[in-house]
């Protein structure tokens, strides 16, 4: 790999989405990228990417969430309203998830059929399809009213990508049908909680910190409409705190957080209220 000074990586904005369904326990979709990408190689994720400059322009149906914990980098409505957007993009061209509904601004017009979906994915995913163009053409606005925010993680210092990634949560629609795109993903499951975990320990499946940690506080949870019951609750963030012997991530109350340290990874975690 050619050298690079960690200190001038740039830190891009991005957005993720754990989805999660009953099937019939509670279940997170689980997607493994390609091995040969820069970032997170061959590592098992939730479906996002980087926000792109098109997205600040997308309208949005339902509330935006304008106060996040932690260093402010949005500054405006408009680029807090570009995480969603870039949320229910990335959703749509990784997991194959339109997160929309209808332009109440625009004429009634009949629902894409599952076909018209994958067929205006591969396009969006080709290139030759503009995620704008698909929304004014369909007569379709992301509906962020589906997504909740639950967390945000900062890439820490050294990697030769950094995000500053807001992380959403939402049910997935029971019309619809999730798959990986074969491109950057090459590989995609519905797994509980405790089978994700369970691989984890044995090897069997490479998951980041972060990612490892937005599962550990669904652990709790035995369906869906429970975690956003729950989510429902609470507005409250928590600082992640690393273990510097073991590496753990904690949050306040769990065992080790008081002499925990904060410059190994940067977090705050909404989930932590969902814990019992």
């Amino acid at each position: 790999m050619t050298d690079f000074d960690p200190e001038m990586v740039p830190i891009r904005a991005a957005a993720t989405v754990l989805l999660i369904a009953d099937r019939p326990e509670l279940k997170i979709l689980m997607m493994r990228r390609h091995a040969k990408t820069l970032f997170a190689g061959g590592m098992w994720v939730f479906p996002g990417g980087a926000v792109d400059p098109d997205d600040v322009t997308v309208p949005v149906s339902g509330q935006v969430e304008l106060d996040y914990p932690g260093p402010i980098t949005a500054r405006s409505p408009e680029d807090h309203r570009a995480y969603y957007v870039a949320a229910i993009r990335e959703c749509f061209e990784e997991a194959g998830i339109l997160l929309t509904l209808p332009d109440p601004s625009g004429p009634a017009s009949p629902p894409l059929t599952l076909a018209q979906q994958a067929d205006l994915r591969d396009q969006l995913n080709a290139g030759t399809l503009s995620f704008n163009r698909l929304l004014s053409e369909h007569e379709l606005i992301p509906n962020a009213a589906l997504i909740k925010p639950v967390a945000r993680w900062i890439t820490p210092l050294g990697s030769p990508k950094r995000f500053d990634a807001r992380f959403f949560l939402a049910k997935h629609p029971e019309d619809q049908d999730a798959s990986h795109d074969q491109g950057e993903l090459v590989d995609s499951e519905w797994l509980s909680p405790k089978e994700i975990l369970s691989r984890f320990d044995a090897g069997s499946m490479a998951i980041m910190t972060p990612t490892l940690r937005m599962i550990q506080n669904l652990q709790a949870f035995d369906s869906a409409d429970a975690v956003l019951a729950a989510m429902d609750q609470t507005e409250d963030y928590h600082q992640v705190l690393v273990d510097p012997d073991t590496g753990a991530l904690l949050l306040p109350g769990e065992n080790g957080y008081d002499a925990a340290v904060d410059h190994i990874e940067t977090g705050w975690v909404r989930l932590r209220a969902l814990r019992n």
